[in-house]
């Protein structure tokens, strides 16, 4: 691995095409990859979404205004939204709600922990919120949607800001910065960014790309597949799949934004079934996202999914609720 300076630097002008082979350990986990310029982001905003909104059969209310990550542990849905991180039985019986002094933007729960992270810095929290360790500021311009935690305890945070996945320590020390794809950069928008951890793997939904990655711990590219494309086989618009989920058997559970899905491929990635279509969720609501936006622009993910045994959990962002679909 290189070592260089972590200063953000300017617009990284990232392409929607299709990106270069397999990056090398070098561009993966390079410390220099530079940061785009800072994009004003509606859903990073804090701004508090409409008190009411209306909600299909099946969903379950949050009682959060705006809505940002969600995960599952232990047989509990953690949301985080607003300033809180609120948690839930399956059936939406609030359990706790834990109060952060800055808004949480994505979070993870691991090894009895509650992973927060903030805008441009993680906390490491037991599972009531009370900081054990937090790292230091990541980037100037570090915007992070999404975490994951590796099988030693290892932490990655995908940071749409950077364009860059950051490896940290399980005591929260700052060790790399993961780039991937065309010139050492994720094709992702600044606000969602998917990672997860699953059979020794970093898997990355790559939204500019229409596709999904696997990582091993060490940054060398495993496997990838997904395609642009209309059809149920592929993901549409500009920047999709924009959550994913992974079975104990090794399934990806993607999720769509625009026309609003969730689906099922195999291990290999082929299009097995889809598990919610359209009319599961608010249509009405998910019409207004912009999918034939420029990737700059793209401001919200939508959907999150996580896995509570052989059912799908999701979040829909457009409405602050939550609803469990069968797994197939």
């Amino acid at each position: 691995m290189s070592k260089s300076r972590t200063d953000a630097s300017p617009d990284c002008g990232c392409s929607t095409g299709d990106c270069q082979p397999k990056p090398s350990r070098r561009q993966f986990f390079s410390r220099g990859a530079q940061s785009i310029a800072a994009i004003g982001v509606a859903v990073q905003s804090g701004a508090a979404a409409p008190a009411a909104r209306p909600r299909p059969d099946g969903w379950l209310p949050t009682g959060l205004g705006q809505t940002r990550d969600m995960t599952v542990a232990d047989g509990l849905v953690y949301v985080a939204g607003d300033s809180a991180v609120a948690v839930f039985k399956p059936g939406g019986v609030l359990v706790r709600k834990i109060q952060f002094a800055e808004t949480p933007r994505c979070i993870v729960v691991a090894k009895r922990r509650l992973i927060v992270g903030l805008r441009d810095r993680v906390l490491l929290c037991d599972l009531d919120g009370n900081t054990q360790a937090e790292t230091k500021r990541l980037a100037k311009d570090a915007a992070l949607t999404s975490l994951a935690v590796a099988g030693d305890g290892s932490i990655y945070a995908a940071d749409g800001g950077s364009s860059s996945i950051w490896r940290i320590s399980p005591s929260g020390e700052v060790l790399d910065r993961l780039a991937g794809g065309k010139g050492g950069r994720f094709a992702v928008p600044k606000s969602f960014f998917p990672i997860t951890w699953a059979n020794d793997s970093l898997v990355v939904a790559h939204p500019g790309r229409h596709r999904v990655e696997r990582y091993d711990a060490d940054g060398e590219l495993k496997s990838r597949w997904g395609k642009r494309s209309r059809g149920l086989d592929g993901f549409s618009g500009c920047c999709n799949p924009v959550s994913v989920a992974v079975t104990g058997g090794g399934e990806f559970v993607t999720a769509e934004r625009g026309q609003p899905r969730i689906k099922l491929f195999g291990k290999d990635g082929q299009f097995r079934t889809v598990i919610a279509g359209p009319e599961a969720f608010d249509v009405t609501e998910h019409e207004q996202v912009d999918t034939g936006a420029e990737l700059a622009t793209c401001q919200n993910g939508g959907i999150e999914v996580a896995l509570l045994g052989d059912r799908v959990v999701a979040l829909d962002h457009t409405t602050a609720s939550f609803r469990l679909f069968d797994l197939a």
